[in-house]
């Protein structure tokens, strides 16, 4: 299966919010730089704005936030990166929006090692069902 391309996520992410392209790649590269460094940081740091973005975003435009922490992970983070992008974005989205993702998010367990890793940091859903087919997803090969 050919994976979504580059071009394919941005025009998702455009029908979705008025981000341009420079700026989704700088809340994209904020977002790995705040997690690739090993201090702690507070809400005072430079790209803490990456993180909130994720926030601001969340609930009603989950296809950017998809796009977002796919592109991500094409960026092949260090496992800092990932497991914030699990346990926060992608965790999200599974609660929020699983019925809609998680067919994606099965496929792109079945195509993507990286991915699939990274699922094994995402947190229990509350819906049963789509929770079952993260566990499933997290196993996929």
């Amino acid at each position: 299966r050919a994976q979504t391309t580059h071009n394919q996520l941005i025009k998702r992410r455009d029908r979705q919010t008025r981000m341009t392209e420079e700026e989704f790649h700088n809340w994209v590269a904020a977002y790995i730089e705040i997690y690739s460094g090993k201090e702690e940081f507070d809400e005072f740091h430079p790209q803490y704005w990456a993180i909130e973005k994720f926030v601001d975003l969340e609930a009603d435009s989950p296809e950017i936030c998809w796009a977002a922490v796919l592109i991500i992970l094409r960026n092949n983070p260090d496992e800092r990166v990932l497991a914030n992008l699990a346990a926060g974005p992608l965790e999200e989205l599974i609660e929020l929006h699983g019925n809609d993702f998680i067919d994606r998010i099965e496929k792109e367990s079945r195509s993507s090692p990286l991915f699939r890793s990274m699922l094994q940091g995402v947190w229990e859903t509350t819906d049963e069902v789509i929770w079952n087919r993260v566990l499933k997803a997290r196993l996929d090969s």
